[in-house]
């Protein structure tokens, strides 16, 4: 007997409108979920149980992007070439220029082909990023916590301050939150003073007030700044969580601080040394006199807003790239830590 009422026994839930689904479904491209987290966030976060079949046919009917489907060779030329000749310092390769086409140009190219038009335009490039190059450092083990905001790593980042760029009373810092069990960074703000006692408290305020919660425990480098925040985080522990037994606070010394610590070297391959480069070709170039108020007004002006920018840009790509699977490690790898921040959260 055919099915005249069209329900096939199983309940999938209410099917989002299609405006509100094909918004859903560009973001979970955007961040480059598999097909697989993409069902996962269907059925868990809007309640809309589907199929594989049934999902591949709501990419086709609203023509969501993928890099199967990529743009003609030229355009897709047109697009990595213009994206590694902004990387002035040429610290980034094929995944990550893929990943910030898509992230931040919506622009999806395989892998494979990004590393040919490389490797074509730029021949010299996979030499410079080639590991031998470096010193290799001796990597540790993170260990699982109990999910996310248990522990929440901060750290300020001083490698455009006065001391680093030379350029009178210049200085721009940065101060960022990451949660160590997903590896998201929670929160990265520019600042004049990553070292201000009561610039950090401020940070460390605004980052209660966006997600509406305290961590469990802060763990942070010994430095000074870290005093005001100190203060209010355990005025909020005693107050919302004083039956816990976890400590409020621990600072460590900066080597032992690796969950903070580890993303300031991504941020200098992404983005952070390009625009150290920038800035410091305006001094060498003569455009920037360290003793000229306007100058400097200027510089402070500027140069925070497009720091901030290169910040976010950095923040979403870590946020939504696919880390390295870790076979020895007993965190979750080989995923995007915003999916793991979503699922443990």
């Amino acid at each position: 007997m055919p099915n005249s009422s069209g329900v096939n026994g199983h309940q999938n839930g209410t099917r989002p409108a299609d405006v509100w689904l094909q918004e859903i479904l560009q973001q979970y491209a955007h961040r480059n979920l598999s097909l697989k987290q993409r069902l996962q966030y269907l059925q868990e976060k809007e309640g809309y149980k589907i199929s594989m079949t049934t999902l591949k046919k709501l990419n086709r009917q609203f023509q969501i992007p993928t890099v199967n489907k990529p743009p003609p060779l030229p355009v897709a030329t047109t697009s990595v070439t213009k994206a590694v000749s902004a990387d002035i310092a040429a610290q980034n390769g094929p995944s990550t220029i893929q990943q910030n086409l898509r992230l931040e140009h919506n622009i999806f190219i395989p892998r494979d082909t990004v590393q040919s038009i490389m490797r074509d335009n730029f021949p010299h490039g996979a030499e410079t990023r080639f590991p031998g190059k470096r010193i290799p450092r001796p990597r540790g083990l993170l260990h699982l916590g109990d999910g996310v905001f248990q522990e929440v790593h901060d750290d300020g980042h001083e490698k455009m301050n006065w001391k680093a760029l030379r350029m009178g009373s210049a200085s721009i810092g940065i101060y960022g939150l990451r949660d160590h069990s997903s590896g998201k960074i929670l929160f990265e703000i520019v600042v004049p003073n990553a070292r201000c006692s009561s610039t950090v408290r401020h940070i460390y305020l605004d980052f209660v007030e966006k997600y509406g919660m305290i961590c469990q425990q802060l763990t942070v480098d010994g430095g000074s700044e870290t005093g005001e925040m100190y203060a209010c985080h355990t005025a909020l522990r005693e107050k919302y969580a004083a039956d816990l037994e976890r400590p409020a606070f621990v600072a460590l010394p900066s080597t032992l601080n690796i969950v903070i610590e580890g993303s300031w070297g991504h941020w200098l391959k992404f983005k952070g040394k390009t625009i150290r480069s920038a800035i410091e070709l305006g001094k060498e170039q003569g455009y920037f006199q360290p003793g000229s108020d306007l100058h400097l007004n200027l510089f402070n002006w500027i140069w925070p807003k497009i720091v901030q920018l290169g910040v976010n840009e950095f923040v979403h790509y870590w946020n939504n790239h696919k880390t390295r699977t870790q076979q020895a490690a007993n965190i979750p790898s080989g995923v995007a830590p915003n999916v793991i921040f979503d699922f443990l959260s």
